[in-house]
């Protein structure tokens, strides 16, 4: 996936960046996950006394919510030392971005990561240049006497597509690779497709199209499509 992080101080502008991204990406049938980092150690997503609640006041170190149109699932872990790699194991296998809200210590110096800086004094506009690379843009509320700097600048409140349009270039390459990577190995059970993530993709192919390489008058070159569809059916009486 691709992953691109939005980082900056309080009231910055940092979500409404993140807001304008997800929309955006969205409307042009990206598959979009966030992660947002949240400081303070007392916060919990849950509310005291909820039944979820009670779950993990009594030891549940894992509780999941269902109802019809969402499903919670909440983990009791230390994170205070988790790596970038970790939280992205976390997301689905079909997510083609991801945005991080945050985590500027995890990421500041990453250069595999992009960064998008919400700024609003002069300087936080010195300290992005100098601390945050690869820096893809600033926004925010930017004052007037720093408004010039060597570093793109996109206002999204007044143009909020030149900063989807900036992540979707960066993007567009690499998300196509993954489509195309997946569109080799599909497995679909009645109108399911299971998500595989690229290791077992890779061995299920390998597999099917050694076995079918057996068979009288069959040429693999190595580049074919499978699809795999499994119907589910009852026996009429």
């Amino acid at each position: 996936m691709f992953i691109v992080a939005v980082v900056g101080s309080k009231k910055s502008g940092k979500t409404t960046a993140v807001e304008i991204l997800v929309r955006g990406l969205t409307e042009r049938g990206y598959k979009v996950a966030t992660v947002k980092h949240i400081p303070e150690t007392s916060f919990t997503i849950d509310t005291k006394g909820k039944d979820t609640w009670r779950h993990a006041k009594a030891g549940a170190r894992t509780v999941i919510s269902v109802a019809p149109n969402e499903l919670t699932v909440i983990r009791k872990a230390d994170t205070t030392k988790y790596s970038l790699e970790q939280l992205v194991t976390e997301c689905e296998d079909d997510v083609e971005f991801l945005i991080l809200e945050g985590f500027k210590k995890l990421i500041g110096q990453n250069l595999t990561v992009p960064k998008i800086v919400a700024v609003k004094t002069t300087d936080e506009v010195l300290e992005a240049s100098g601390h945050y690379k690869p820096l893809l843009t600033l926004v925010g509320p930017i004052p007037t006497e720093a408004a010039k700097p060597k570093i793109p600048y996109v206002d999204v409140l007044k143009e909020p597509e030149k900063l989807v349009d900036l992540v979707n270039q960066k993007a567009a390459v690499l998300v196509e690779r993954k489509r195309k990577r997946e569109e080799k190995l599909k497995i679909q059970i009645d109108e399911r497709v299971l998500p595989l993530n690229p290791f077992v993709q890779k061995i299920m192919r390998n597999t099917i199209l050694g076995m079918i390489s057996t068979l009288k008058g069959i040429v693999i070159k190595g580049d074919e499509r499978i699809s795999v569809i499994i119907k589910s059916f009852s026996r009429r009486e």
